[in-house]
Protein backbone atom coordinates (compact mmCIF):
# COMPACT_ATOMS: atom_id res chain seq x y z
CA UNK A 1 0.00 0.00 0.00
CA UNK A 2 1.25 3.46 -0.92
CA UNK A 3 2.50 5.69 1.89
CA UNK A 4 0.14 8.42 0.66
CA UNK A 5 -2.93 6.30 1.35
CA UNK A 6 -1.65 5.31 4.79
CA UNK A 7 -1.10 8.97 5.58
CA UNK A 8 -4.53 10.05 4.39
CA UNK A 9 -6.20 7.29 6.42
CA UNK A 10 -4.26 8.47 9.44
CA UNK A 11 -4.88 12.16 8.70
CA UNK A 12 -8.59 11.73 8.01
CA UNK A 13 -9.31 9.66 11.12
CA UNK A 14 -7.23 11.93 13.34
CA UNK A 15 -8.81 15.09 11.95
CA UNK A 16 -12.30 13.61 12.17
CA UNK A 17 -11.66 12.51 15.77
CA UNK A 18 -10.34 15.94 16.65
CA UNK A 19 -13.29 17.63 14.96
CA UNK A 20 -15.77 15.48 16.89
CA UNK A 21 -13.91 16.15 20.14
CA UNK A 22 -13.91 19.87 19.47
CA UNK A 23 -17.65 19.94 18.74
CA UNK A 24 -18.46 17.91 21.86
CA UNK A 25 -16.02 19.91 23.99
CA UNK A 26 -17.88 23.05 22.96
CA UNK A 27 -21.14 21.56 24.21
CA UNK A 28 -19.53 20.29 27.43
CA UNK A 29 -17.71 23.58 28.03
CA UNK A 30 -20.84 25.67 27.53
CA UNK A 31 -23.13 23.45 29.61
CA UNK A 32 -20.76 22.28 32.36
CA UNK A 33 -18.44 25.31 32.59
CA UNK A 34 -14.65 25.65 32.90
CA UNK A 35 -14.41 24.22 36.42
CA UNK A 36 -15.89 20.83 35.45
CA UNK A 37 -13.79 20.80 32.29
CA UNK A 38 -10.68 21.54 34.33
CA UNK A 39 -11.47 18.90 36.97
CA UNK A 40 -11.73 16.11 34.39
CA UNK A 41 -8.62 17.34 32.56
CA UNK A 42 -6.63 17.40 35.81
CA UNK A 43 -7.72 13.90 36.82
CA UNK A 44 -6.71 12.41 33.47
CA UNK A 45 -3.43 14.35 33.48
CA UNK A 46 -2.55 13.27 37.03
CA UNK A 47 -2.81 9.61 35.99
CA UNK A 48 -1.47 9.89 32.44
CA UNK A 49 1.64 11.74 33.56
CA UNK A 50 2.90 8.41 34.94
CA UNK A 51 1.71 6.36 31.97
CA UNK A 52 5.30 5.83 30.82
CA UNK A 53 5.59 3.26 33.63
CA UNK A 54 3.17 1.06 31.68
CA UNK A 55 5.58 0.90 28.76
CA UNK A 56 9.14 1.64 29.92
CA UNK A 57 10.30 1.78 26.32
CA UNK A 58 9.20 -1.69 25.23
CA UNK A 59 6.50 -0.33 22.90
CA UNK A 60 8.92 1.37 20.48
CA UNK A 61 11.24 -1.64 20.87
CA UNK A 62 8.37 -3.89 19.73
CA UNK A 63 7.70 -1.65 16.70
CA UNK A 64 11.37 -1.74 15.77
CA UNK A 65 11.75 -5.52 16.08
CA UNK A 66 8.51 -6.27 14.23
CA UNK A 67 9.34 -3.81 11.44
CA UNK A 68 12.77 -5.42 11.03
CA UNK A 69 11.15 -8.79 10.31
CA UNK A 70 11.80 -10.79 13.49
CA UNK A 71 9.60 -13.79 14.29
CA UNK A 72 6.18 -12.19 14.82
CA UNK A 73 4.79 -14.88 17.16
CA UNK A 74 7.77 -14.70 19.50
CA UNK A 75 7.70 -10.89 19.42
CA UNK A 76 4.01 -10.73 20.31
CA UNK A 77 4.21 -13.28 23.14
CA UNK A 78 7.38 -11.82 24.65
CA UNK A 79 6.09 -8.26 24.37
CA UNK A 80 2.76 -9.24 25.93
CA UNK A 81 4.40 -10.64 29.07
CA UNK A 82 6.67 -7.61 29.48
CA UNK A 83 3.77 -5.24 28.84
CA UNK A 84 1.48 -6.82 31.44
CA UNK A 85 4.25 -6.58 34.05
CA UNK A 86 4.71 -2.90 33.27
CA UNK A 87 0.96 -2.22 33.41
CA UNK A 88 0.76 -3.73 36.90
CA UNK A 89 3.77 -1.61 37.94
CA UNK A 90 2.04 1.52 36.62
CA UNK A 91 -1.23 0.79 38.45
CA UNK A 92 0.44 0.10 41.80
CA UNK A 93 2.77 3.12 41.68
CA UNK A 94 0.09 5.64 40.65
CA UNK A 95 -2.27 4.34 43.32
CA UNK A 96 0.60 4.58 45.82
CA UNK A 97 1.38 8.19 44.85
CA UNK A 98 -2.29 9.08 45.24
CA UNK A 99 -2.48 7.68 48.80
CA UNK A 100 0.92 9.05 49.83
CA UNK A 101 -0.08 12.58 48.78
CA UNK A 102 -3.44 12.33 50.49
CA UNK A 103 -2.64 10.50 53.74
CA UNK A 104 1.15 10.74 54.30
CA UNK A 105 1.97 14.20 52.95
CA UNK A 106 -1.49 15.59 53.73
CA UNK A 107 -1.54 17.56 50.48
CA UNK A 108 -5.26 17.59 49.77
CA UNK A 109 -6.82 17.75 46.35
CA UNK A 110 -9.15 20.62 45.52
CA UNK A 111 -12.23 18.50 46.20
CA UNK A 112 -13.46 14.94 46.73
CA UNK A 113 -14.66 15.00 43.13
CA UNK A 114 -11.04 15.37 41.98
CA UNK A 115 -10.15 12.20 43.89
CA UNK A 116 -12.96 10.17 42.30
CA UNK A 117 -12.01 11.38 38.82
CA UNK A 118 -8.37 10.36 39.40
CA UNK A 119 -9.30 6.83 40.52
CA UNK A 120 -11.73 6.26 37.64
CA UNK A 121 -9.18 7.61 35.17
CA UNK A 122 -6.59 5.20 36.58
CA UNK A 123 -8.82 2.22 35.75
CA UNK A 124 -9.54 3.62 32.26
CA UNK A 125 -5.90 4.22 31.40
CA UNK A 126 -4.92 0.79 32.71
CA UNK A 127 -7.40 -0.95 30.40
CA UNK A 128 -6.38 1.24 27.48
CA UNK A 129 -2.74 0.30 28.01
CA UNK A 130 -3.60 -3.35 27.39
CA UNK A 131 -4.74 -2.31 23.90
CA UNK A 132 -1.16 -1.30 23.15
CA UNK A 133 -0.21 -4.96 22.75
CA UNK A 134 -2.12 -5.13 19.43
CA UNK A 135 -1.65 -1.42 18.63
CA UNK A 136 2.15 -1.58 18.72
CA UNK A 137 2.05 -4.73 16.60
CA UNK A 138 -0.13 -2.96 14.03
CA UNK A 139 2.33 -0.05 14.10
CA UNK A 140 5.29 -2.33 13.48
CA UNK A 141 3.46 -3.76 10.46
CA UNK A 142 2.45 -0.19 9.40
CA UNK A 143 -1.19 -1.30 9.37
CA UNK A 144 -2.60 2.16 9.87
CA UNK A 145 -6.32 1.38 9.64
CA UNK A 146 -6.14 -1.24 12.38
CA UNK A 147 -4.43 1.31 14.63
CA UNK A 148 -6.79 4.18 13.95
CA UNK A 149 -10.28 2.73 13.63
CA UNK A 150 -10.64 1.15 17.12
CA UNK A 151 -9.36 4.34 18.72
CA UNK A 152 -11.72 6.36 16.55
CA UNK A 153 -14.68 4.27 17.72
CA UNK A 154 -13.62 4.55 21.37
CA UNK A 155 -13.41 8.32 21.20
CA UNK A 156 -16.62 8.55 19.15
CA UNK A 157 -18.57 6.53 21.74
CA UNK A 158 -17.09 8.62 24.55
CA UNK A 159 -18.07 11.87 22.85
CA UNK A 160 -21.68 10.69 22.52
CA UNK A 161 -21.68 9.76 26.20
CA UNK A 162 -20.17 13.14 27.14
CA UNK A 163 -23.02 15.01 25.48
CA UNK A 164 -25.68 12.80 27.07
CA UNK A 165 -24.05 13.09 30.51
CA UNK A 166 -23.82 16.90 30.60
CA UNK A 167 -27.28 17.40 29.08
CA UNK A 168 -28.71 15.18 31.82
CA UNK A 169 -27.06 17.45 34.37
CA UNK A 170 -24.24 15.19 35.52
CA UNK A 171 -20.71 16.52 35.96
CA UNK A 172 -17.05 15.48 36.37
CA UNK A 173 -17.41 12.01 37.94
CA UNK A 174 -19.99 10.93 35.38
CA UNK A 175 -17.79 12.21 32.54
CA UNK A 176 -14.90 10.13 33.86
CA UNK A 177 -17.17 7.08 34.03
CA UNK A 178 -18.26 7.72 30.43
CA UNK A 179 -14.63 7.46 29.34
CA UNK A 180 -14.31 4.13 31.18
CA UNK A 181 -17.47 2.72 29.56
CA UNK A 182 -16.31 3.72 26.06
CA UNK A 183 -12.97 2.01 26.66
CA UNK A 184 -14.63 -1.21 27.79
CA UNK A 185 -16.99 -1.29 24.80
CA UNK A 186 -14.22 -1.51 22.17
CA UNK A 187 -12.47 -4.49 23.79
CA UNK A 188 -14.21 -7.02 21.47
CA UNK A 189 -13.19 -5.10 18.31
CA UNK A 190 -9.54 -4.76 19.32
CA UNK A 191 -9.15 -8.42 20.09
CA UNK A 192 -11.07 -9.43 16.96
CA UNK A 193 -8.55 -7.55 14.81
CA UNK A 194 -5.72 -9.18 16.72
CA UNK A 195 -7.02 -12.75 16.98
CA UNK A 196 -5.31 -14.16 13.85
CA UNK A 197 -1.82 -12.92 14.69
CA UNK A 198 0.64 -15.70 15.59
CA UNK A 199 1.56 -16.55 19.17
CA UNK A 200 4.59 -18.39 20.54
CA UNK A 201 6.25 -18.99 23.88
CA UNK A 202 8.02 -16.31 25.90
CA UNK A 203 11.59 -15.95 24.58
CA UNK A 204 14.15 -14.96 27.22
CA UNK A 205 16.83 -13.98 24.68
CA UNK A 206 14.32 -11.85 22.78
CA UNK A 207 13.16 -10.33 26.06
CA UNK A 208 16.74 -9.25 26.80
CA UNK A 209 16.89 -7.63 23.37
CA UNK A 210 13.64 -5.79 24.14
CA UNK A 211 15.15 -4.54 27.37
CA UNK A 212 18.40 -3.42 25.71
CA UNK A 213 16.51 -1.41 23.10
CA UNK A 214 14.03 -0.10 25.68
CA UNK A 215 16.56 1.29 28.18
CA UNK A 216 17.10 4.62 26.40
CA UNK A 217 13.43 4.57 25.35
CA UNK A 218 12.41 4.64 29.01
CA UNK A 219 13.69 8.18 29.22
CA UNK A 220 11.95 9.09 25.96
CA UNK A 221 8.63 7.64 27.14
CA UNK A 222 8.93 9.35 30.51
CA UNK A 223 9.65 12.78 29.05
CA UNK A 224 6.92 12.41 26.42
CA UNK A 225 4.22 11.60 28.95
CA UNK A 226 5.34 14.15 31.51
CA UNK A 227 5.49 16.99 28.99
CA UNK A 228 2.08 15.97 27.60
CA UNK A 229 0.31 16.23 30.96
CA UNK A 230 2.51 18.19 33.39
CA UNK A 231 1.13 21.51 32.15
CA UNK A 232 -2.38 20.76 33.45
CA UNK A 233 -1.11 19.36 36.75
CA UNK A 234 1.20 22.32 37.47
CA UNK A 235 -1.45 24.80 36.37
CA UNK A 236 -3.90 23.19 38.82
CA UNK A 237 -1.46 23.67 41.70
CA UNK A 238 -0.45 27.20 40.61
CA UNK A 239 -4.06 28.29 40.06
CA UNK A 240 -7.28 26.23 40.15
CA UNK A 241 -9.63 24.06 38.10
CA UNK A 242 -11.14 27.09 36.39
CA UNK A 243 -7.77 28.08 34.90
CA UNK A 244 -7.20 24.48 33.83
CA UNK A 245 -10.63 24.63 32.20
CA UNK A 246 -9.74 27.74 30.19
CA UNK A 247 -6.48 26.12 29.19
CA UNK A 248 -8.12 22.82 28.23
CA UNK A 249 -10.78 24.57 26.12
CA UNK A 250 -8.23 26.67 24.22
CA UNK A 251 -5.86 23.73 23.91
CA UNK A 252 -8.57 21.43 22.55
CA UNK A 253 -9.72 23.81 19.84
CA UNK A 254 -6.18 24.88 19.05
CA UNK A 255 -4.61 21.45 18.83
CA UNK A 256 -6.20 20.13 15.64
CA UNK A 257 -2.80 19.15 14.26
CA UNK A 258 -1.53 17.43 17.42
CA UNK A 259 -3.00 14.07 16.53
CA UNK A 260 -1.50 14.39 13.06
CA UNK A 261 1.91 14.79 14.70
CA UNK A 262 1.40 11.66 16.79
CA UNK A 263 0.20 9.73 13.74
CA UNK A 264 3.18 10.86 11.67
CA UNK A 265 5.53 9.64 14.37
CA UNK A 266 3.85 6.23 14.61
CA UNK A 267 4.01 5.78 10.83
CA UNK A 268 7.44 7.27 10.02
CA UNK A 269 9.39 5.51 12.81
CA UNK A 270 8.96 1.94 11.45
CA UNK A 271 9.36 3.16 7.85
CA UNK A 272 12.62 4.96 8.64
CA UNK A 273 13.83 2.01 10.71
CA UNK A 274 13.18 -0.32 7.78
CA UNK A 275 14.83 2.06 5.31
CA UNK A 276 17.90 2.37 7.55
CA UNK A 277 18.21 -1.40 7.81
CA UNK A 278 18.08 -1.55 3.99
CA UNK A 279 20.60 1.30 3.63
CA UNK A 280 18.08 3.41 1.68
CA UNK A 281 18.71 6.89 3.13
CA UNK A 282 17.38 8.51 -0.04
CA UNK A 283 13.95 7.14 0.86
CA UNK A 284 14.09 8.99 4.19
CA UNK A 285 15.11 12.21 2.46
CA UNK A 286 12.37 11.98 -0.18
CA UNK A 287 9.68 11.12 2.36
CA UNK A 288 10.52 14.04 4.65
CA UNK A 289 10.67 16.52 1.78
CA UNK A 290 7.30 15.40 0.41
CA UNK A 291 5.75 15.55 3.86
CA UNK A 292 7.17 19.01 4.60
CA UNK A 293 6.00 20.40 1.27
CA UNK A 294 2.49 19.07 1.86
CA UNK A 295 2.46 20.51 5.40
CA UNK A 296 3.66 23.95 4.33
CA UNK A 297 1.23 24.25 1.42
CA UNK A 298 -1.92 22.64 2.79
CA UNK A 299 -1.66 22.75 6.60
CA UNK A 300 0.31 25.91 7.44
CA UNK A 301 -2.17 28.44 5.96
CA UNK A 302 -5.01 26.91 7.99
CA UNK A 303 -2.91 26.97 11.16
CA UNK A 304 -2.03 30.63 10.67
CA UNK A 305 -5.64 31.53 9.92
CA UNK A 306 -6.97 29.74 13.01
CA UNK A 307 -4.44 31.54 15.22
CA UNK A 308 -5.33 34.96 13.82
CA UNK A 309 -9.06 34.23 13.92
CA UNK A 310 -9.01 32.71 17.43
CA UNK A 311 -11.02 35.55 18.99
CA UNK A 312 -14.01 34.94 16.74
CA UNK A 313 -13.75 31.17 17.06
CA UNK A 314 -13.66 31.21 20.87
CA UNK A 315 -16.43 33.81 21.25
CA UNK A 316 -18.76 32.05 18.81
CA UNK A 317 -18.09 28.51 19.96
CA UNK A 318 -17.57 28.88 23.71
CA UNK A 319 -19.02 32.27 24.61
CA UNK A 320 -17.72 35.24 26.56
CA UNK A 321 -17.02 33.16 29.69
CA UNK A 322 -14.03 31.64 27.84
CA UNK A 323 -12.27 34.85 26.72
CA UNK A 324 -9.02 33.77 28.48
CA UNK A 325 -8.89 30.83 26.04
CA UNK A 326 -8.35 33.10 23.00
CA UNK A 327 -4.62 33.61 23.46
CA UNK A 328 -4.19 29.95 24.43
CA UNK A 329 -5.73 28.75 21.18
CA UNK A 330 -3.61 31.12 19.09
CA UNK A 331 -0.35 30.03 20.73
CA UNK A 332 -1.13 26.30 20.84
CA UNK A 333 -2.00 26.29 17.13
CA UNK A 334 1.50 27.42 16.20
CA UNK A 335 3.16 25.12 18.75
CA UNK A 336 1.31 22.06 17.44
CA UNK A 337 2.29 22.84 13.85
CA UNK A 338 5.94 23.03 14.90
CA UNK A 339 5.54 19.58 16.45
CA UNK A 340 4.18 18.24 13.16
CA UNK A 341 7.12 19.67 11.19
CA UNK A 342 9.73 18.43 13.65
CA UNK A 343 8.35 14.93 14.24
CA UNK A 344 9.96 13.31 11.14
CA UNK A 345 13.42 14.56 12.18
CA UNK A 346 13.00 12.99 15.59
CA UNK A 347 11.96 9.79 13.83
CA UNK A 348 15.15 9.89 11.76
CA UNK A 349 17.18 9.77 14.98
CA UNK A 350 15.18 6.89 16.50
CA UNK A 351 14.67 5.08 13.19
CA UNK A 352 18.43 4.97 12.66
CA UNK A 353 18.84 3.46 16.13
CA UNK A 354 20.25 6.47 18.02
CA UNK A 355 17.95 6.00 21.00
CA UNK A 356 20.50 7.22 23.55
CA UNK A 357 20.91 10.49 21.68
CA UNK A 358 17.15 10.90 21.43
CA UNK A 359 16.77 10.22 25.15
CA UNK A 360 19.30 12.96 25.94
CA UNK A 361 17.39 15.37 23.68
CA UNK A 362 14.17 14.34 25.43
CA UNK A 363 15.66 15.18 28.83
CA UNK A 364 16.80 18.57 27.51
CA UNK A 365 13.27 19.21 26.23
CA UNK A 366 11.75 18.20 29.58
CA UNK A 367 14.11 20.47 31.53
CA UNK A 368 13.29 23.45 29.32
CA UNK A 369 9.58 22.66 29.57
CA UNK A 370 9.65 22.38 33.37
CA UNK A 371 11.64 25.60 33.66
CA UNK A 372 9.23 27.59 31.49
CA UNK A 373 6.20 25.98 33.16
CA UNK A 374 7.60 26.92 36.56
CA UNK A 375 8.18 30.61 35.83
CA UNK A 376 5.53 31.60 33.24
CA UNK A 377 2.25 30.49 34.93
CA UNK A 378 3.65 30.80 38.48
CA UNK A 379 2.05 33.71 40.45
CA UNK A 380 5.44 34.28 42.13
CA UNK A 381 7.12 35.05 38.79
CA UNK A 382 5.37 36.08 35.55
CA UNK A 383 1.87 35.04 36.72
CA UNK A 384 0.65 34.42 33.15
CA UNK A 385 -1.66 31.58 34.20
CA UNK A 386 -3.02 29.44 31.39
CA UNK A 387 -1.47 31.68 28.72
CA UNK A 388 1.92 31.10 30.31
CA UNK A 389 1.43 27.34 30.08
CA UNK A 390 0.69 27.63 26.35
CA UNK A 391 3.73 29.85 25.86
CA UNK A 392 5.92 27.29 27.65
CA UNK A 393 4.85 24.67 25.10
CA UNK A 394 5.59 26.99 22.16
CA UNK A 395 9.09 27.94 23.33
CA UNK A 396 10.03 24.37 24.29
CA UNK A 397 8.73 23.01 20.95
CA UNK A 398 10.83 25.53 19.04
CA UNK A 399 14.00 24.62 20.93
CA UNK A 400 13.61 20.85 20.60
CA UNK A 401 12.68 21.18 16.93
CA UNK A 402 15.95 22.92 16.16
CA UNK A 403 17.88 20.25 18.06
CA UNK A 404 16.07 17.42 16.21
CA UNK A 405 17.00 18.94 12.87
CA UNK A 406 20.64 19.55 13.76
CA UNK A 407 21.26 16.02 15.04
CA UNK A 408 19.19 14.36 12.30
CA UNK A 409 21.39 16.15 9.76
CA UNK A 410 24.49 15.02 11.62
CA UNK A 411 23.40 11.37 11.57
CA UNK A 412 21.89 11.46 8.10
CA UNK A 413 23.98 14.00 6.11
CA UNK A 414 21.89 13.51 2.97
CA UNK A 415 19.05 15.54 4.55
CA UNK A 416 18.63 19.08 3.23
CA UNK A 417 17.61 21.41 6.07
CA UNK A 418 17.46 24.40 3.73
CA UNK A 419 15.09 22.75 1.26
CA UNK A 420 11.96 24.58 2.43
CA UNK A 421 13.37 27.68 4.15
CA UNK A 422 11.40 29.77 1.67
CA UNK A 423 8.13 28.38 3.03
CA UNK A 424 9.21 29.13 6.62
CA UNK A 425 9.97 32.75 5.71
CA UNK A 426 6.69 32.97 3.83
CA UNK A 427 4.78 31.61 6.82
CA UNK A 428 6.32 34.11 9.25
CA UNK A 429 5.69 37.02 6.88
CA UNK A 430 2.16 35.79 6.21
CA UNK A 431 1.36 35.61 9.92
CA UNK A 432 2.82 39.05 10.74
CA UNK A 433 1.15 40.85 7.82
CA UNK A 434 -2.30 39.33 8.19
CA UNK A 435 -2.24 39.64 12.00
CA UNK A 436 -1.53 43.36 11.71
CA UNK A 437 -4.19 43.77 9.01
CA UNK A 438 -6.77 41.80 11.00
CA UNK A 439 -6.22 43.59 14.30
CA UNK A 440 -6.02 47.08 12.74
CA UNK A 441 -8.91 46.97 10.27
CA UNK A 442 -11.31 45.00 12.48
CA UNK A 443 -11.25 47.87 14.98
CA UNK A 444 -12.97 50.07 12.38
CA UNK A 445 -15.17 47.64 10.46
CA UNK A 446 -15.86 44.97 13.08
CA UNK A 447 -17.65 41.78 12.15
CA UNK A 448 -18.16 42.74 8.51
CA UNK A 449 -14.43 42.75 7.91
CA UNK A 450 -13.95 39.58 9.97
CA UNK A 451 -16.36 37.69 7.72
CA UNK A 452 -14.67 38.97 4.56
CA UNK A 453 -11.29 38.13 6.04
CA UNK A 454 -11.87 34.38 5.61
CA UNK A 455 -12.00 34.22 1.78
CA UNK A 456 -9.63 37.17 1.58
CA UNK A 457 -6.93 35.43 3.60
CA UNK A 458 -7.01 32.08 1.82
CA UNK A 459 -7.48 33.62 -1.62
CA UNK A 460 -4.55 35.99 -1.18
CA UNK A 461 -2.30 33.35 0.44
CA UNK A 462 -2.71 30.78 -2.31
CA UNK A 463 -2.56 33.42 -5.06
CA UNK A 464 0.81 34.60 -3.74
CA UNK A 465 2.06 31.00 -3.51
CA UNK A 466 0.98 30.42 -7.11
CA UNK A 467 2.56 33.65 -8.38
CA UNK A 468 5.81 32.79 -6.62
CA UNK A 469 5.78 29.43 -8.37
CA UNK A 470 5.66 27.55 -5.04
CA UNK A 471 2.21 26.08 -5.71
CA UNK A 472 1.94 24.15 -8.95
CA UNK A 473 -0.34 21.71 -10.71
CA UNK A 474 1.61 18.73 -9.37
CA UNK A 475 0.73 19.81 -5.82
CA UNK A 476 -2.95 19.95 -6.71
CA UNK A 477 -2.81 16.56 -8.46
CA UNK A 478 -1.07 15.02 -5.45
CA UNK A 479 -3.67 16.56 -3.15
CA UNK A 480 -6.49 15.06 -5.25
CA UNK A 481 -4.79 11.66 -5.12
CA UNK A 482 -4.71 11.85 -1.34
CA UNK A 483 -8.43 12.52 -1.37
CA UNK A 484 -9.20 9.57 -3.63
CA UNK A 485 -11.86 8.00 -1.42
CA UNK A 486 -12.05 4.88 -3.57
CA UNK A 487 -8.37 4.05 -3.01
CA UNK A 488 -8.57 4.93 0.68
CA UNK A 489 -11.69 2.78 1.10
CA UNK A 490 -10.03 -0.12 -0.67
CA UNK A 491 -6.98 0.15 1.58
CA UNK A 492 -9.07 0.16 4.76
CA UNK A 493 -11.18 -2.80 3.56
CA UNK A 494 -8.13 -4.88 2.64
CA UNK A 495 -6.25 -4.17 5.86
CA UNK A 496 -9.20 -4.71 8.16
CA UNK A 497 -9.98 -8.03 6.44
CA UNK A 498 -6.34 -9.11 6.73
CA UNK A 499 -5.68 -9.29 2.98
Amino acid sequence: MMLAQKLIVSYSTKILIQFIQIVVSIVVARVAGPTVLGTVAFGIAFVSMFEFLASLGIGPAHIKLVSEGHDLGKCISTYSVLKIINILLFFVIVLGIFFVQKYALHVQFESRVHEYVILISLITVTINQIFYIPYMTFAGKTEQAKQDIPEFLRIFIYQILRVIIVLLGYRAVALALGNLVATILIIPLVFYLFKDYPRASFDKKLALRYLRISLPMIVIGMTTKITAFLDKVMLQYFANSEQVGYYTAGYRIGSLVLMIANSVGMLFFPLFSKATAAGDLNYIKRTIEKFERFSFIFIMPSVIFLSIYSDVIIKVLLGSQYLPSISIMAIINIAMFLMVLNMPYGNVITGMGYFKLFSVLSIIYLLFFIAFMYVLPNPNFFNLGSTGAATAILISSTIIGLLYRLFAKQKCPILDLKKHVNFIVFGIANFICFSFLYNYVSEFYGMTFKLLFIPGYFGTTYLVLFLLGWLNRDDMRNFKKLLNLKQVGSYIKNEMSGK
